[in-house]
């Protein structure tokens, strides 16, 4: 089982991070609706994704986005696919596997615009407890072509196109924003990470300096002691 009561996470630096800011004051029992309209959706677009998680049996995962306030619960029992949308500061005790990383890599993991393997061994995602569950859910998804656009499309036909085109036009902003995020990461905070590595190592320098100062003055220490004693039984 996985068990993750006290979660300690390094927040990745994009702009979903930014966005769970402004997110956090919305309470996740709000979200609900919205989570469960999108499960059904995709239940209805690729009943296939589904049909492979049934063979689970009774099985529970924690989705947990490392940049939003929140995380999500997908479980399986007995066939049937739920999910459930809990604050960040819920109890996660009791998972069988958990998958963590920033949002729109699970995104991009979900529609199948990314190496998860890649993602998996640069650490970009993480993954813990029955990897075998989590091997089933990832070959699920890929058995099918998923895309976003239509998971929370319009109902209305005609609106389809221009909706289309919204998303697109959003897709191609975080995107963008993605991008700015990781050359200000490289160019701000990686030189004042690597500064801070500098200085632990040096800090790690002195306090060793210290340790053969303690030892030298306990030597010292024991050779006066020897010597005072030499002294007085000499008298």
């Amino acid at each position: 089982m996985y068990d993750k009561n006290v979660p300690s996470r390094v927040l990745p630096f994009t702009p979903m991070l930014f966005a769970g800011f402004m997110m956090r004051p919305v309470p996740a029992f709000s979200l609900k609706p919205i989570v469960k309209h999108v499960l059904a959706r995709m239940k209805k677009l690729y009943p296939e994704i589904f049909s492979r998680l049934a063979v689970l049996g009774n099985t529970s995962f924690l989705i947990d986005p490392t940049d939003l306030p929140y995380c999500f619960c997908l479980s399986v029992k007995e066939g049937e696919t739920h999910i459930d949308i809990w604050d960040d500061d819920s109890d996660r005790s009791g998972f069988h596997a958990a998958i963590s990383g920033p949002m729109l890599n699970l995104i991009k993991l979900l529609e199948g615009r990314v190496d998860g393997d890649a993602l998996f061994f640069s650490r970009t995602l993480n993954v813990e407890g029955d990897t075998e569950a989590v091997l089933t859910l990832r070959n699920a998804v890929d058995s099918a072509d998923v895309a976003l656009a239509d998971v929370v499309g319009v109902p209305v036909p005609f609106m389809k196109p221009g909706f289309d085109k919204l998303f697109s036009k959003v897709g191609s902003l975080f995107g963008n924003l993605e991008k700015d995020f990781v050359t200000v990461q490289r160019s701000v905070l990686h030189p004042i990470a690597r500064h801070m590595g500098e200085v632990d190592k040096e800090l790690d320098r002195s306090a060793d300096r210290m340790r053969k100062i303690d030892k030298e003055l306990v030597r010292i220490k024991t050779s006066l002691k020897k010597s005072q004693q030499s002294v007085e039984r000499g008298r």
